[in-house]
């Protein structure tokens, strides 16, 4: 607890060791599993299937000199907790120094190998589910404040139904999907409907998430440099999943599937909503049969969207849109993130009492399986 108020982060990272992919996954793919290896030009990163799991070349790279300094600047912050490796511990004693009741935790790894295209889609269900293992028991040192969310390997929809089934009787508190087209499929493609049914009946929330240089499309491609990139991934890719599972039918279709955008910002809420309306308003159910409801009806029953704390436009979404709609997280312990300084930031915004409680807390933590 932080100055009388529970806090929630929507959005932390493991820093995944990278031996454990190779330690956790089934061992007939031992010899294939994620691997640290050489990119060229004497830079090292993670390989799978001999290709590096994030994009090296062409539009949106991680590797020019710029980048990389200003990350490991930004990463000084973390050094103790680096020294520890990234352990439970040493994260828990981050969360207590800071008034951090929980976190939910995705994969920095993990979602750069759901942005890859795999030759075997075995491995790559394999990958997932050796994440997945290690991650929850990362997790289990703590687990009523470190809330796992499980990768699901969508490339094959079968698996990853089978995933999301084995993961919520083992314990993990949502799931994690990327917001991109995977394998030519956005996600209101029919193909995810069993998908989608599955995680109903499970009752656990998705997570959406878009993550660095995939080679899946992404509106980062645009730009010749990462920060150009991920200035616009993030937030276009959250945008435009929000209106497809709407306008095609996906929330209509499954009315219980609840979901939260993280690491995109809510600034651009209000006005994504009007854009909605004004759409509805002109063309109402035209091209969209499924649409039986407005936009933000859609959106009110199904959605939250996680905000920083620093945000300046936070206010207006608050007062256009309603505290209600809101979460928080700080993207810890990646270097582009606001920890530690987010929780403080959002104590500072010119909001009232009642919506730092719900932003903080109430409106996610049920959905996490957290106490409200």
């Amino acid at each position: 607890m932080r100055n009388g108020l529970r806090i929630l982060d929507t959005d932390a990272h493991q820093m995944e060791p990278h031996k454990m992919w190779a330690e956790y996954i089934d061992s007939k793919f031992a010899d294939r599993a994620p691997t640290l290896g050489d990119l060229g030009g004497g830079r090292k990163g993670m390989l799978c299937e001999g290709e590096p799991l994030a994009k090296q070349h062409g539009s949106y790279p991680m590797h020019s000199e710029e980048f990389l300094a200003a990350a490991a600047r930004a990463m000084q912050r973390f050094a103790k907790t680096r020294e520890a490796g990234f352990d439970s511990a040493s994260r828990i004693g981050d969360m207590d120094e800071q008034g951090v009741d929980a976190q939910v935790i995705y994969p920095t790894v993990g979602g750069q190998l759901l942005g890859k295209p795999f030759h075997d889609l075995e491995l790559l269900y394999a990958a997932c589910r050796a994440y997945n293992d290690w991650s929850l028991e990362y997790c289990s040192y703590a687990p009523q404040r470190l809330r796992m969310a499980a990768m699901l390997p969508v490339q094959a929809v079968d698996y990853a139904i089978e995933e999301a089934y084995r993961m919520d009787e083992l314990g993990a508190a949502c799931f994690y999907l990327r917001p991109n087209p995977v394998a030519e499929r956005n996600l209101y493609h029919s193909d995810y409907d069993p998908l989608w049914t599955a995680i109903e009946k499970i009752g656990k929330p998705i997570c959406l998430h878009d993550s660095g240089s995939p080679y899946w499309p992404s509106f980062g491609e645009r730009m010749d440099t990462h920060t150009s990139g991920h200035i616009i991934a993030h937030p276009f890719e959250a945008m435009v999943a929000m209106m497809s599972l709407i306008w095609f039918g996906v929330i209509e279709r499954h009315p219980k599937l609840k979901v939260v955008h993280v690491e995109a910002d809510a600034g651009w809420l209000p006005y994504w909503l009007q854009r909605m309306e004004q759409h509805y308003d002109f063309s109402g159910k035209a091209e969209h049969p499924a649409l039986n409801k407005k936009p933000t009806e859609y959106f009110k029953s199904n959605f939250l969207v996680a905000a920083r704390g620093d945000e300046m436009t936070l206010p207006a979404a608050v007062e256009l849109v309603g505290a209600e709609y809101l979460t928080f997280n700080t993207d810890y312990p990646h270097p582009d993130g606001t920890w530690p300084s987010g929780m403080a930031d959002l104590e500072k915004q010119p909001i009232s009492d009642d919506a730092k409680r719900k932003i903080f807390w109430d409106n996610a933590a049920p959905l996490f399986g957290l106490a409200a």
